[in-house]
């Protein structure tokens, strides 16, 4: 007679509900939009005020190129140029493509002309420092809030980021490339190329995904896009003059060090437990938190109260956004490859780190110097 008793259920990682939760994510993302705001805005006028200090034509060139790759015709034409070889060639998805990069365009342009002229916020060069309310208006300059040009390229750039993947650093890097330039050239001030980052972004991703993927595809895409962007206000906020509590840059780095390599050893070690044990126990798994800790650590090297508080808030929404696939996980110990590459993978992480804590901890010395 066969022995129909059932196998013991092998050994779970810890479920939390906060886990995935999407109260939490866009509980917290909104916190940090609206933190990020808050604080972009004491330093637009420093910006521009940097940006006209400096006159060098390399920097107006510049501009001038990501001025001329941003505008309506040129990423116009970049659509259709895709689409002619999509149906030159028959390929489905470089039809996609250019519909779905053209159907962004237009609809972020149009969100994007009746917020500027719903707000109503002068251009910088009609600003000059004084304090503005906002009031509807049609007249020409005061249309600053969003950027159209960073509104258009990301909602392009997140349109050839799903349907091409394998470039997507390419995409999003000219679209903060296009952004960027609009505040160099003394277009538009920080907070309205963030304004453009999320209207271009936003409408994108309802163009792409069907109305039942909204809530799924926002989740995903608040839980690895805030890292960047805290990223890019950080290089914002540690070269241009602000007020707030800072620390001395060499005790920055010292305690931004110990972070990111407390982080990053606790993550070799626990790769390196899986790997101890022949055969492998069941519901092996990886905690992710090692790596919220490396974020923090490079936070803390700029010294800022600020810049930490948004860092914890945009890991905390990494965290919960990213769950442990206990299906990978328990291939870590049974596939030698995922180790090797989830072992390069760390040490490249944490190198990048480094590298970008000495580079932190330079520029804010270079500053207290001038």
């Amino acid at each position: 007679m066969t022995d129909q008793t059932p196998a013991p259920p092998s050994p779970r990682r810890p479920q939390f509900l906060i886990h995935q939760n999407p109260l939490v994510i866009f509980g917290l993302s909104g916190l940090l939009f609206f933190g990020l705001f808050s604080s972009l805005a004491l330093v637009d006028s420093p910006t521009l005020q940097i940006v006209h200090s400096f006159t060098h034509p390399a920097i107006d060139h510049i501009g001038n190129v990501g001025n001329r790759l941003g505008d309506g015709l040129t990423l116009v034409l970049i659509s259709l140029a895709i689409g002619a070889v999509g149906f030159r060639l028959g390929w489905p998805t470089w039809k996609s493509a250019c519909i779905h990069t053209l159907l962004a365009h237009g609809v972020a342009g149009l969100f994007t002309q009746i917020l500027k002229h719903t707000i109503g916020r002068p251009r910088p060069r009609l600003k000059q420092g004084q304090d503005w309310e906002i009031a509807p208006s049609i007249e020409s300059g005061w249309d600053s809030f969003p950027s159209g040009h960073t509104g258009a390229s990301f909602a392009v750039a997140t349109v050839l980021a799903y349907h091409f993947p394998k470039g997507k650093m390419l995409w999003f890097g000219l679209a903060a490339f296009i952004g960027t330039c609009r505040v160099i050239t003394g277009s538009h001030f920080p907070t309205d190329v963030l304004g453009g980052v999320l209207v271009g972004i936003g409408t994108a991703l309802i163009i792409i995904h069907p109305p039942d993927k909204w809530k799924t595809c926002s989740q995903h895409t608040l839980t690895h896009g805030l890292p960047w962007l805290i990223t890019a206000f950080g290089i914002v906020w540690i070269i241009v003059p602000h007020p707030g509590i800072e620390l001395e840059p060499s005790l920055s780095l010292f305690l931004g060090l110990i972070g990111i390599g407390l982080g990053l050893g606790l993550r070799l070690w626990w790769i390196r437990e899986l790997t101890s044990e022949s055969p492998p126990s069941p519901g092996q798994w990886l905690p992710q938190w090692p790596r919220l800790l490396m974020g923090l650590g490079l936070a803390t090297t700029t010294g800022s109260v600020v810049i930490l508080g948004a860092s914890l808030v945009a890991g905390v929404v990494w965290w919960v956004g990213n769950p442990i696939d206990e299906s990978t996980q328990n291939r870590l110990g049974v596939e030698p490859w995922l180790i090797q590459h989830s072992t390069w993978t760390e040490a490249a992480l944490g190198i990048g780190m480094l590298l970008m804590a000495f580079l932190t901890f330079s520029i804010r010395s270079q500053i207290l110097i001038l």
